[in-house]
């Protein structure tokens, strides 16, 4: 048996703190869980709340609409956020153009702070800009002619942390 000094956490009025030994009284818990032992799962893929712009759409042919779509874990004082998308924009991108928003994500996925990524396409000089609540499509200018194709594949995945 070891030996030692017992230690004893107190509140301001010196009554001792106990660890939590009763699961309802333990505060921001995953709201997914019934007991300490278990560990939060995904959510299934969901779409609720995706709003497509400027002729951007699924690229799905065989997934049901759920080529662009999210999942949440929810580990109580927090979420992470898988967000896989798999779209096209109806439309000719030229170069130079800007951002052009394509998806706005809903707030109850939105990201903390200032979330920013910047990902290649695959197309040459074609960018997705993600950040906070957009995805973004957006084309450099180098020379003319320089552009996204209408209707070619997109694909961007990503997974952040969320409180809200």
């Amino acid at each position: 048996m070891a030996t030692g000094t017992k230690a004893y956490i107190e509140d301001k009025d010196g009554n001792n703190i106990l660890p939590a030994t009763d699961w309802s009284i333990v505060q921001n818990k995953p709201g997914n869980l019934a007991t300490t032992d278990q560990l939060p799962v995904l959510s299934p893929w969901q779409r609720d709340g995706l709003v497509y712009k400027n002729g951007a759409y699924d690229y799905d042919h065989v997934n049901n609409g759920m080529n662009c779509a999210y999942r949440i874990a929810d580990m109580g004082s927090f979420k992470i956020v898988e967000l896989r998308l798999a779209f096209a924009i109806n439309q000719d991108v030229p170069g130079g153009s800007g951002d052009l928003e394509a998806i706005e994500l809903p707030r109850a996925i939105q990201a903390d702070g200032d979330e920013e990524v910047w990902e290649a396409t695959g197309v040459s000089r074609v960018f997705i800009h993600f950040k906070n609540q957009s995805v973004s499509l957006y084309c450099q200018k180098f020379n003319d002619g320089d552009k996204y194709p209408h209707d070619g594949l997109i694909t961007f995945h990503t997974v952040y942390f969320s409180t809200i």
